[in-house]
């Protein structure tokens, strides 16, 4: 698939209410790749915010570079699904807390939470770098 086509893929794509997706031309930098930035709204996930019950609402991204080269439309859908499945689990991360002192024992933006999930998931910490707010 073209770059150009998997531009036009992505951006025709809808998920949840605030979700938006924009796929960008990488080719420049490396050959037959675009980059997907998903834009979406969350909630402020500090630990004073916690006790409130997160109320404070944030928008936020994540980047993810994607080669497009050998995708039919069904791969560059599953790719798609995976960023999704990524931003989630990112989230989550950062929402699982323990009483009574709210601590993140996986958070995604502190050194030793991304540590703990690494060794538990196998995964390469810079996994986490691609967000907006890392």
């Amino acid at each position: 698939m073209e770059a150009k086509s998997a531009i036009k893929l992505i951006s025709d794509v809808i998920y949840k209410p605030g979700w938006v997706f924009v796929a960008s031309d990488h080719t420049g930098r490396f050959e037959d790749s675009i980059t997907v930035r998903i834009e979406y709204p969350a909630r402020n996930s500090n630990r004073d915010q916690a006790l409130s019950g997160y109320s404070e609402e944030i928008n936020t991204y994540a980047e993810f570079p994607l080669v497009v080269k050998d995708c039919t439309d069904e791969d560059l859908y599953a790719a798609l699904l995976r960023m999704i499945v990524s931003v989630e689990e990112h989230e989550a991360r950062e929402f699982l807390r323990v009483e009574p002192t709210q601590w993140a024992p996986f958070h995604p933006h502190r050194a030793d939470g991304m540590r703990r999930w690494a060794a538990r998931t196998g995964r390469d910490l810079s996994a986490d770098l691609q967000f907006g707010l890392a």
